[in-house]
């Protein structure tokens, strides 16, 4: 009786988070706590946004430009090719830490860099696990722009193979950040599409997480709060932008992946990665356009853990959740049927083809291939 009522689970998540606004301050403080005052800083950004802010400036002047290499290739859905490139670029000037600002993408290229300067080989043969992920790399600090991917807090670096259609990514405990700087101003110029896709990354992890065989209480406590912000905040994020909900999902995507680094992504993400490789869905579209089917198919094998769930995400039962979920998507401005990425019946084989089927194991309800096809057809 007691091993069923007195739970059992190992929990880790050993990332520093300054967490507020006006944080960005604190980053040339972090660097020099962390690599010393004259450690060589190898910094990961996009192209264009932190430039065009005015923000990347703030970064290299806080820092020291003369002590940084810039790496400002990030790319979204980044392949293990462009990791290489990073990486020798990084080792060329003998960096001694790895900073990142900027969204999901640029914070996994740099994580994989980060390990990866402690290793031998390429990017892919680690990627495809051909090679094996031994010790702590350079020391990394993640800053987000964005919230959703969460990055910052987590262990693993999704990449990506687009001409071959496939998804992979490096994980390891030695690829938590070292710190995360949650600086909510960051994510105030988001536009709101993209503030839109980003949350209901999050969201969508937190649901994945709290109804997977892996949960347990910390994770459960996490997502559960993770659910109850991003559905009082994300409309007004995505529709109106304001500094306050801004700040709410970047709070609720850095604790989503707190409690995702324990309580995995699973089903959603699976199906969603095909939807991305094949339709060019953004990643939160992906993984949200089945999230209400998926709670539904899940809800019935964790009766339990609902009433928590419900009250969470302000609705009181199955069906009123399903519509709540719907709400919030349309509102802002996400497709909520498949055939609304192009999807059409006659996809259906490649679709159930390239689904991630090795994420499904911590399904409370199994679900098999002729099982997936319905719900899916069901969604179009």
């Amino acid at each position: 009786m007691a091993q069923q009522t007195i739970p059992s689970f190992r929990w880790s998540n050993p990332t520093k988070v300054r967490f507020g606004v006006g944080e960005l301050a604190s980053l040339r403080d972090e660097v020099d706590a962390v690599a010393g005052t004259s450690a060589r800083v190898f910094l990961v950004t996009g192209r264009h946004s932190l430039r065009s802010r005015g923000i990347l400036q703030r970064v290299l002047d806080a820092l020291g430009e003369s002590r940084v290499t810039l790496f400002d290739r990030a790319t979204p859905f980044p392949p293990p090719d462009l990791v290489d490139t990073a990486l020798d670029r990084c080792r060329a000037a003998s960096c001694d830490i790895v900073v990142a600002v900027g969204g999901g993408s640029a914070m996994d290229l740099a994580k994989a860099v980060a390990v990866l300067a402690a290793h031998e080989g390429r990017c892919a043969e680690y990627a495809e696990r051909r090679k094996t992920i031994e010790r702590a790399g350079l020391p990394f600090i993640a800053v987000p722009t964005t919230s959703g991917s969460s990055s910052e807090v987590t262990s693993g670096a999704a990449l990506w193979d687009m001409e071959a259609k496939r998804s992979m990514g490096l994980g390891s405990p030695f690829m938590f950040p070292t710190v995360a700087i949650v600086d909510p101003e960051l994510a105030t110029s988001m536009p709101k599409t993209l503030a839109a896709v980003t949350g209901m990354d999050a969201f969508t992890s937190a649901f994945e997480s709290y109804w997977s065989l892996d949960a347990e209480p910390i994770a459960d406590a996490i997502d559960l709060e993770v659910v109850r912000i991003f559905a009082t905040n994300l409309e007004r994020s995505s529709i109106q932008g304001d500094l306050e909900s801004r700040a709410s999902c970047a709070l609720g995507a850095t604790m989503s992946g707190i409690a995702y680094s324990n309580s995995h992504p699973n089903v959603c993400h699976a199906v969603g990665s095909p939807l991305t490789l094949f339709w060019g869905a953004s990643h939160g579209q992906a993984v949200g356009i089945t999230l209400s089917a998926f709670l539904r198919w899940n809800a019935t094998a964790i009766p339990h853990k609902l009433p928590a769930l419900w009250d969470a995400l302000g609705v009181e039962d199955l069906e009123e959740a399903v519509r709540r979920i719907t709400q919030i998507m349309e509102r802002c401005g996400l497709h909520t049927k498949l055939g609304g990425l192009g999807v059409s019946a006659a996809d259906m084989e490649t679709l159930l083809e390239h689904i991630r089927w090795d994420r499904l194991g911590v399904l409370p309800r199994p679900i098999d291939r002729d099982e997936m096809r319905g719900l899916l057809e069901a969604l179009l």
